[in-house]
């Protein structure tokens, strides 16, 4: 970068030169420049979206698996015409604005329930950071990595559990399923295999080391995905930690 351009960015940090790459970066993705559509691209990790859901040209349904407070959602129904949403998660310190964020896409549903195999009840971890809450121990080891308080254990709670195959209609066009279930991602597949035989493009967080007891790692993941039928389709910029790649966010999609 030039002298001059380098004393432009730095007195014009969100000026000319930011919004010019902005405009760049979203115009690739067939979006205008502006920060809020950039912030949405950003939450729902629209530039891994495979482009026949991008250029859909129908509504389509998207489940949301971890829905946490709802920024996907919201994202998600920001940049694409959504049918429907099924959103779920089993935190009640997120419902209120979970439930807001839905509001602007008629017939959605929230499912206040854990995902697993089988339908129960299990114990929810809620730790300080809702985002890690899980139904695994974290593995302390590598909470390090992370801010100091983000995976420790406030509370333990009993939740509902349910398959996703119970939650989602039989027969229902599933455009995205984006999963973040935070290491129970195998049982959250096995009770999900009717659900996925109507999906085109699932999303989730992959962890390359283990961050909770018995958590999937990609490897597993990518082995039951291709046995379903699904294949690669692209991998998110991994988040380093000291020792290396610890996890990133995949795209898959039906072959």
């Amino acid at each position: 970068m030039s002298h001059f351009k380098s004393v432009l960015r730095w007195i014009t940090p969100n000026g000319l030169v930011e919004r010019h790459r902005r405009n760049f970066r979203m115009g690739k993705l067939g979006l205008p420049g502006s920060l809020d559509i950039e912030e949405a691209v950003h939450a729902c990790r629209y530039d891994l979206w495979p482009i026949h859901l991008r250029r859909a040209s129908t509504p389509w349904t998207l489940v949301d698996v971890g829905a946490n407070v709802g920024e996907f959602s919201a994202a998600a129904a920001r940049l694409a015409d959504l049918a429907c949403i099924h959103a779920v998660e089993p935190q009640p310190a997120c419902h209120d604005a979970l439930a807001r964020a839905l509001k602007n896409v008629p017939e959605s549903r929230l499912h206040s329930v854990a995902v697993g195999r089988e339908s129960g009840s299990i114990e929810l971890l809620c730790t300080a950071n809702t985002r890690m809450a899980s139904v695994l121990p974290p593995d302390q080891q590598v909470a390090a990595a992370y801010n100091e308080e983000d995976f420790t254990v406030e509370n333990r709670i009993e939740v509902p559990m349910r398959r996703i195959d119970d939650l989602i209609p039989e027969g229902t066009p599933i455009g995205l399923l984006k999963m973040d279930v935070q290491g129970f991602e195998i049982p959250a597949i096995e009770g999900a295999r009717q659900t996925l035989m109507n999906t085109s493009t699932i999303l989730m967080e992959v962890n390359y080391v283990p961050h909770y007891e018995g958590g999937a790692t990609f490897d597993e993941l990518h082995a039951a995905l291709r046995s379903l039928g699904f294949r690669t389709h692209a991998v998110s910029t991994p988040y380093t930690g000291p020792d290396g790649p610890m996890w990133a966010d995949a795209v898959f999609v039906r072959e």
